[in-house]
C-alpha cells in the first residue's frame, strides 16, 4: 500500500469537509450548501461510504485531497502532509515537488521575520519609538499579541543580519519572500524599515507576507508597503484579521470588511471581532468566495470618500453571486472605523448595528451625488437608480425601495415604476453572473436500459455490506452500457469472503472511483427507496427486460440487413438461422 493511500484510509472526509462547512446526514451521505458556488438549497453531497464528495450545481467534485486543494489553495504535497499529520502518520516514501519544498523554506523565514519584528516591538528598546506610536494610536498590549505585531528597524539591513548573517538563510530566498530588494548595484537591502509590522496570514494562519505602517512624522514615504506578489502572497487573496478572527466570525455568522490594518485591530478592542480587512480598497472574487464560506452576511464599512463610494458600489457587483446578504455601515463623515472607535467605541457599535441594506446605500448614495429638487438632478437619481431597481427580484422589496425612491423625489410612485420599466424594456440586463468555478456538463440522455442498469448499481452499494460481492455476481451476467461499470462489477464479484464499500472502492482506479460516486450521488439526491431484498429483485427483473429487448433489437436490425441480401452466402444464411433461433428464445423469456 503506498503512503497516500494508507493516509486516505486513515482519514475520514465527512470529519475535514464537515469541519469547514455545514453537513446534515441522510442516510450513509451527507449534504450542504457547496462551498465553491453560491447557493440557497443544498446540491452538495459527501458520500461516507465512498469518501468522495460532488456539487451538483456547478460539477465541482473530488475527494479528501482534492477538496482541501480547492478549497484551501493547498498543493496536493501540502494536503497530504496536513493529513497525513493529523493521522500521525510520518511520509517516508513520497517525495516532494521543488515548489513544494521552495514553499516550506519560505514559510519558515517569513515565520521568523515575524518572531524577529515582534521582538523588536516588544523586548527591544530600539521598538520603544513603536510601543510609543501604537499607545497613542490606543493599541493595547492583547493585541500586539494577538495580531503578533512588529516592528522594523529603519535601518537598511536589520533584517538581512538576522536572517542571512546570523541564521545563514541565502539572500535569494529572502528576495524571494519579498523580505529584500535587490538594488541597481547588485546590493540587497531591507524593504521594510522604520515601519510598524502587520504579519499577514493566510486562511490557515501561516505568515505569508506583511504590510508596514510608516510612523507619524515620518512619512515622507508611503504610508503602506505591502509584500510584493509571492509564491505565497497574494493580495487579491489575502484579508487580515481573517486568520486570528476567525472563530468571532463564525459564531457571529456576519463579517465587516473594512480598508486598514488598524481598523481591524481597534474594532477587537471594542468588541467587534467579526472583521477584516482588505488590501487596498478593490474586494476581488477571491476575497467574495473566502468571506462566502463563513458567514451569511457581509457587511462593508469602507472609507465614505467618493473614492470610499465607488469602492463599496464595485464591493457590492463583485459580492452578489456570492448569495450573501449585503449591507453597508455608514460611518460618520470624514471618519474611518479607527478614528471612530478611538473616540468612541460605544458609537462603533451602534453604527454596526444600524447598518443599512445594499439597496439603501445606493439609493443614498444617488441622492447625495445629485440635486433631487431640481429636474436635472431627478432625472439622474432614476439614471442612477433604474438599473439597481430593475435587479431586484422580490416584488415586495421592490415596491418599498420604489416607494422610498418616489417620496425621497417628490414624484408619484407609478412615475418611478414607469421608468423602471421602460429601462428594463429598452435594456437586456446581464445574466446574473455565477460564481461557478465549471458549469456542470450536460448530462447525456441516458436509454432506459443505462437507466435501470444505473439503478441496479445504487441498490447495490447502498445495500447491505453482507450481500455486496452475491449481488455483483449476479450482475456479473449483464453487459452494462455505462463506461467503467462493466469493470466494477467483476471487479466486485471476484472478491472472496466478506467486503465493505469503503475498503472496496479505496483501491479502485480514480476514473472508477467517480463513475460510482457519480452513479450513488445522482441516485441518493432524488431516491429514498431502500435497498431492500424486493427492490432488488424487482430492479434484476427489469434489468433482464431491458436487456432482452435490446438484444431483440440489435437482433431484428441484423435481420433486416440480411433480407436485403438477394444472394447471401452459406455463413450468411448459417448466421441467419442463428439469430432467428436466437430471437425466438429471447421472446420466450420476455
Amino acid at each position: 500500500m503506498s503512503q497516500i493511500q494508507e493516509v486516505k484510509e486513515a482519514t475520514d472526509i465527512i470529519e475535514v469537509i464537515g469541519s469547514r462547512i455545514t453537513l446534515q446526514r441522510s442516510g450513509t451521505y451527507f449534504k450542504g450548501l457547496c462551498p465553491f458556488h453560491g447557493e440557497k438549497s443544498p446540491s452538495f453531497f459527501v458520500d461516507e461510504r465512498l469518501q468522495r464528495y460532488k456539487c451538483f450545481g456547478c460539477g465541482e467534485s473530488g475527494d479528501v485531497f482534492t477538496f482541501l486543494e480547492k478549497y484551501e489553495g493547498m498543493s496536493f504535497s501540502e494536503a497530504l502532509q496536513q493529513l497525513a499529520d493529523k493521522a500521525d502518520i510520518t511520509l517516508e516514501s513520497y517525495k516532494k515537488s521543488s515548489d513544494d519544498e521552495l514553499r516550506e523554506q519560505l514559510l519558515e523565514v517569513l515565520n521568523l521575520a515575524k518572531e524577529y519584528y515582534h521582538f523588536l516591538l516588544t523586548k527591544h528598546k530600539t521598538g520603544e519609538v513603536a510601543r510609543e506610536y501604537l499607545k497613542d494610536r490606543h493599541v493595547n498590549s492583547e493585541s500586539i499579541k494577538l495580531f503578533q505585531l512588529g516592528y522594523s528597524l529603519p535601518g537598511w539591513d536589520g533584517l538581512i543580519k538576522f536572517l542571512h548573517i546570523k541564521k545563514k538563510y541565502k539572500m535569494e530566498l529572502l528576495e524571494q519572500a519579498g523580505l529584500v530588494i535587490k538594488g541597481k548595484q547588485g546590493r540587497y537591502y531591507d524593504r521594510f524599515r522604520g515601519r510598524v509590522m502587520f504579519p499577514l496570514r493566510d486562511s490557515r494562519g501561516r505568515v505569508v507576507g506583511f504590510s508596514g505602517r510608516i510612523l507619524q512624522g515620518d512619512e515622507k514615504d508611503a504610508k503602506y508597503i505591502n509584500s510584493p506578489e509571492t509564491l505565497l502572497y497574494h493580495k487579491s487573496k489575502m484579508l487580515f484579521g481573517f486568520s486570528e478572527l476567525f472563530q468571532h466570525i463564525r459564531k457571529a455568522g456576519q463579517v465587516i470588511v473594512v480598508e486598514g490594518e488598524f481598523d481591524v485591530v481597534t474594532s477587537q478592542q471594542a468588541h467587534v471581532n467579526n472583521i477584516v480587512a482588505i488590501k487596498g480598497s478593490a474586494l476581488t472574487e477571491d476575497h467574495a468566495k473566502l468571506l462566502a464560506r463563513v458567514a451569511d452576511t457581509v457587511l462593508l464599512s469602507l472609507d465614505s470618500d467618493n473614492a470610499g463610494v465607488k469602492a463599496t458600489k464595485k464591493s457590492i457587483e463583485v459580492l452578489k453571486p456570492t448569495k450573501v446578504e449585503l449591507r453597508v455601515i455608514q460611518v460618520p463623515e470624514g471618519k474611518d472605523p479607527d478614528e471612530l472607535i478611538r473616540k468612541d467605541p460605544r458609537l462603533w457599535r451602534e453604527t454596526v448595528k444600524h447598518s443599512v441594506t445594499a439597496y439603501d446605500f445606493l439609493i443614498d448614495a444617488a441622492f447625495k451625488q445629485f440635486d433631487a429638487t431640481s429636474p436635472s438632478g431627478k432625472r439622474k437619481i432614476m439614471e442612477e437608480l433604474a438599473p439597481v431597481l430593475a435587479q431586484v427580484k422580490h416584488a415586495v422589496e421592490l415596491e418599498h425601495y420604489i416607494k422610498s425612491v418616489a417620496t425621497k423625489l417628490g414624484v408619484q410612485v407609478s412615475t418611478v415604476t414607469s421608468d423602471v420599466r421602460s429601462f428594463k424594456r429598452h435594456n437586456v440586463l446581464p445574466p446574473e453572473k455565477q460564481d461557478i468555478p465549471q458549469q456542470a456538463e450536460a448530462k447525456k440522455k441516458l436509454t432506459p436500459k443505462e437507466q435501470q442498469e444505473q439503478y441496479c448499481v445504487y441498490l447495490l452499494f447502498s445495500g447491505p455490506e453482507s450481500k455486496l460481492v452475491a449481488r455483483a455476481q449476479q450482475l456479473s451476467e449483464f453487459n452494462f452500457e455505462t463506461s467503467g461499470v462493466n469493470q466494477i462489477i467483476r471487479t466486485l464479484g471476484d472478491q472472496e469472503g466478506s467486503m465493505n464499500v469503503r475498503m472496496f472502492s479505496s483501491h479502485l482506479p480514480e476514473d472508477l472511483k467517480q463513475t460510482l460516486f457519480d452513479i450513488m450521488a445522482e441516485y441518493r439526491s432524488k431516491n429514498t427507496l431502500e435497498a431492500s431484498k424486493e427492490e432488488w429483485k424487482l430492479a434484476l427483473k427489469k434489468l433482464k427486460k431491458l436487456s432482452i429487448a435490446e438484444r431483440i433489437n440489435q437482433i431484428t436490425h441484423q435481420l433486416a440487413l440480411l433480407d436485403d441480401k438477394p444472394d447471401k452466402s452459406d455463413k450468411e444464411e448459417a448466421r441467419q438461422n442463428e439469430l432467428l433461433k436466437e430471437i425466438v428464445l429471447l421472446r420466450k423469456q420476455v
